[in-house]
C-alpha cells in the first residue's frame, strides 16, 4: 500500500476548476452543499489524487462517499483533515481515514474509546493527543471496510480476523488504512 498527500493550501485555480468540470453532477451538488471552501477543496483533492492513480478516469462513489470501483487488483481510498488530502493505494479492498493531530477532551476520550484503548492513550500519548486520533482512525477505516458498527463499539485492538490495520504519522497528521487480507 502507498499514501500520496495533497496540500490544498497548493491547489491552483485551474486545478480546482478542472477537476470540478469533470466531476459527476452528483458530486458537483455535493460540492456545492460542502459547508466551507476549504471542504470544497478537500473534496477537490481528493477527487484530483484519486484520478490521478486511476489513470486519468473520475472516480465513481458509493452513498457513503467512498470510491466504489477502481481498476481490477488496484483498490483507492481517499481521505482529507486540515489542509491535506490523503490517498491510499493498493492491492487489496481498503479505507483509510486520515485526521490532524489536535486536542481532545476527557469526557470525549471516555465515550468513544475501549478501556484497552484509554489506557494506550493515556499512558503513551505525552499529552499531544496522537494516540487517540490513532485509536479514533483506526475506528473509522474498520467501519468505513466493513459497513459494521456502531462506530464506538469497533476496537483498533480487536481485530476481525480477516482485517489489517496500517499506521502513519506524517504532515501532523494521523493515518489509519484499513485493509482486507487475503
Amino acid at each position: 500500500m502507498e499514501l500520496f498527500w495533497y496540500d490544498i493550501r497548493t491547489m491552483s485555480q485551474a486545478e480546482y476548476d478542472s477537476a470540478v468540470a469533470g466531476m459527476t453532477s452528483e458530486r458537483r451538488q455535493q460540492l456545492s452543499d460542502a459547508a466551507t471552501d476549504d471542504d470544497r477543496r478537500r473534496m477537490v483533492a481528493c477527487e484530483l489524487l484519486a484520478r490521478q492513480h486511476m489513470g486519468g478516469a473520475a472516480p465513481a462513489f458509493d452513498a457513503l462517499g467512498r470510491i466504489a470501483a477502481g481498476q481490477e487488483g488496484r483498490y483507492i481510498s481517499t481521505a482529507a483533515s486540515g489542509a491535506w488530502a490523503v490517498c491510499a493505494v493498493g492491492d487489496r479492498p481498503m479505507e483509510t481515514v486520515v485526521e490532524v493531530i489536535r486536542g481532545a477532551q476527557e469526557k470525549f476520550i471516555a465515550r468513544s474509546l475501549t478501556e484497552a484503548e484509554a489506557h494506550y492513550v493515556r499512558y503513551g500519548d505525552d499529552g499531544c493527543f496522537a494516540r487517540f486520533w490513532e485509536c479514533w482512525t483506526a475506528k473509522e477505516a474498520l467501519f468505513k471496510l466493513t459497513g459494521k458498527g456502531p462506530l464506538l463499539a469497533l476496537s483498533a485492538f480487536d481485530l476481525p480476523s480477516d482485517v489489517a490495520l496500517d499506521h502513519v504519522k506524517d504532515h501532523g497528521c494521523t493515518v489509519v488504512t484499513a485493509m482486507r487480507l487475503g
